[in-house]
């Protein structure tokens, strides 16, 4: 089921939660809003979108079957959909996921997205995938440092739905799978992640966000919980949750 509101004035994930509330909604139902005007991103950051221009939605799963230890699949199936959708707008670009779930086009953010869950018991009652793509938006009024979009990159302007359907299309054929072979999918999906990080290569900057440290480390690997893993130039290994880390952007700007 797909619902479209024209105008929401808090998230489409609230929104989907309280008309759940409301009354029993369908395993991957769909909000999407042409404006929405408290969009968020990762523990409070703030996603700018202008009306009418962008993709906002989400996606609420039901994912019972799940342990909470394997939540983290959900968010990385969510990333590689856009990922692939927008790879596919331009196949001459490197399009990316930076951990744990922003789509990258180079060193610009074209998408972020917030995965809220709710336990139940033992496994997941529901969760609901909130995502802001850019599209053809072409300016930003905020303070973000680097964004983009479709439009930008590519020159062309491009119809939201039918967009829409694509993303939404693979997220819930992956989950189908998922619902029928989830140690087999769940092992898939983890080492497409993995292969598809922005910065999966090399050396890079990053910051420890609890200390201030500022150091040189290449990702080792991401763990099926979800914890980054970077290896230093000095040998150590540094295992970092959400939030923890920060990764230093070209323009000398730190990014969690």
């Amino acid at each position: 089921m797909k619902i479209h509101l024209p105008e929401v004035l808090s998230t489409n994930s609230w929104v989907l939660q309280q008309l759940s509330e409301q009354q029993p909604l369908q395993d991957g139902t769909v909000v999407w809003t042409d404006s929405q005007t408290a969009g968020r991103g990762q523990v409070g950051n703030v996603w700018e979108s202008a009306p009418g221009l962008n993709l906002t939605f989400s996606i609420l799963l039901k994912p019972t079957f799940l342990a909470p230890r394997n939540q983290f699949v959900i968010s990385e199936m969510a990333a590689l959909a856009v990922r692939k959708v927008v790879q596919g707008e331009m196949p001459d670009k490197k399009v990316l996921v930076k951990w744990p779930n922003d789509v990258y086009v180079g060193d610009e953010k074209i998408c972020g997205m917030l995965i809220e869950n709710q336990l139940q018991g033992m496994n997941l009652a529901y969760s609901v995938i909130g995502i802001g793509l850019n599209v053809n938006q072409e300016k930003w009024v905020g303070n973000a440092p680097n964004p983009t979009s479709i439009k930008l990159q590519c020159g062309k302007e491009l119809a939201l739905e039918p967009l829409l359907d694509r993303v939404v299309g693979l997220i819930l054929s992956d989950y189908e799978a998922l619902c029928a072979y989830p140690d087999l999918i769940q092992n898939r999906i983890h080492a497409d992640f993995v292969r598809n990080l922005y910065r999966g290569e090399g050396y890079h900057p990053y910051v420890d966000a609890k200390t201030g440290e500022a150091f040189q480390a290449e990702i080792e690997g991401v763990e099926t919980m979800g914890p980054l893993r970077l290896l230093d130039q000095g040998g150590h290994l540094r295992v970092y949750g959400f939030k923890e880390v920060k990764f230093v952007l070209p323009c000398g700007v730190t990014k969690e």
